[in-house]
């Protein structure tokens, strides 16, 4: 009688192990079709950004043939650079988690349940920085294209009165 109830327990302990995978494998899956939406808005803000540095390089070739009043206007430009190449870094170090992310193994069945977990974990916590890192960026790319037209309307106002 003992044998049996130990047999049982046994049989139960599998098969909850079991439910815990597959269900751990479905949640994988899940991150990993998020990972596919968050590769997507990755590639656009590889777009938006390199548009940015296009318009922050052509903005500063304009500049370098002006005369410049106020010399906060080069320092602005200066930091726009800096920021911009801090996103470039950014957007590096998230091409390179996400490959990493590609090329792991999904091979559960060699995996125990905390592994899995903590695969799981590493990529929603992935997921989370990059969505957050792309939001900052978005918002400092806004502040640069409002900042370009406060100073080309200064200048603009700037040549205008040098003219009179």
């Amino acid at each position: 009688m003992k044998k049996l109830y130990v047999l049982i327990i046994l049989s139960v302990m599998v098969l909850s192990c079991d439910n815990e995978k597959k269900e751990m494998m479905a949640e994988y899956d899940t991150v990993v079709k998020k990972s596919d939406s968050i590769r997507t808005a990755h590639q656009d803000m590889e777009s938006h950004h390199s548009k940015m540095i296009d318009e922050h390089n052509k903005f500063s070739e304009e500049l370098q043939g002006m005369e410049i009043k106020d010399s906060t206007v080069l320092e602005d430009m200066r930091q726009h650079g800096m920021m911009l190449e801090r996103h470039d870094a950014i957007l590096k170090s998230h091409k390179e988690i996400m490959e990493a992310h590609k090329n792991t193994d999904s091979n559960f069945d060699e995996l125990s349940a905390n592994e899995i977990n903590e695969k799981i974990d590493n990529m929603k916590e992935w997921h989370e920085r990059m969505r957050k890192d792309h939001e900052l960026m978005k918002n400092e790319h806004q502040r640069i294209m409002e900042k370009h037209k406060s100073l080309k309307e200064q200048l603009l106002m700037d040549a205008t009165e040098e003219m009179n």
